[in-house]
């Protein structure tokens, strides 16, 4: 059964984005907050929000929404509370799909072993590059056969390194999709901030060491890639 009811925990930069573009997606979705600063941020933005902790039995989950069709977002600040969030909802609903977002590698490996069926690397420009494709049609199929989906797509982040071909680049001189097969979603450029980001398109960037590219496509592509970022040759 495809979802039509989604449970948003967390109310941050990221899961209001989510928010933003699902609450005309499915019949019925929910926020919950752990906190009395998200609880009153979420108020000033219109949105009703539950509270909940990390104790909960879940009891509210089974009364507010058909939990065979519920996709859930393990959206808080705190990697650990998302992992232990996870792992509660899991122990308790065992086929509910849930979506977990995760800071760094290590804890997109506890979250995946703590129960999810899908981990989205998080950095501080995901919130604006989701908004940026969703606007757009085709992309936001792709990124919903991505996310809700047994796709073979995926998104991810590559850190240039001293010795990557990619250092010292420009972006009109590289063509990732046609020698990848890959879209660049967008870049935080090192030397600026790291919470600093555009998109690619009509701007030529040039690329330093300590970069962040963002892409999205197949896993054996995004694996060739993250080869050559190494200096492998592919």
């Amino acid at each position: 059964m495809k979802p039509h009811c989604a449970a948003i925990f967390g109310y941050n930069e990221y899961s209001k984005q989510i928010v933003k573009q699902i609450r005309g997606v499915y019949e019925n979705v929910g926020v919950f907050v752990i906190d009395e600063e998200e609880f009153l941020e979420a108020q000033n933005d219109g949105i009703v929000a539950d509270r909940f902790d990390l104790s909960d039995n879940w009891q509210s989950i089974e009364a507010q929404f058909d939990v065979e069709g519920l996709i859930v977002f393990c959206a808080l600040a705190d990697d650990a509370e998302n992992v232990f969030l996870t792992i509660s909802l899991r122990a308790t609903f065992d086929k509910l799909f849930i979506i977990a977002l995760a800071q760094d590698n290590e804890s997109m490996m506890k979250m995946k072993s703590a129960g999810a069926d899908k981990v989205m690397p998080i950095l501080q420009i995901a919130a604006n590059v989701i908004n940026d494709i969703l606007t757009k049609p085709i992309m936001t199929q792709v990124l919903h056969d991505v996310l809700y989906e047994d796709s073979l797509l995926s998104i991810i982040e590559i850190e240039v390194k001293d010795a990557s071909p990619l250092n010292g680049q420009y972006l009109h001189e590289l063509h990732f999709k046609r020698d990848f097969d890959l879209i660049l979603l967008a870049i935080v450029d090192q030397e600026l901030a790291t919470t600093f980001s555009f998109a690619s398109k009509g701007h030529n960037h040039h690329i330093d060491a300590g970069d962040i590219l963002v892409f999205m496509g197949y896993t054996e592509k995004l694996n060739a890639i993250k080869q050559w970022n190494d200096g492998v040759s592919v």
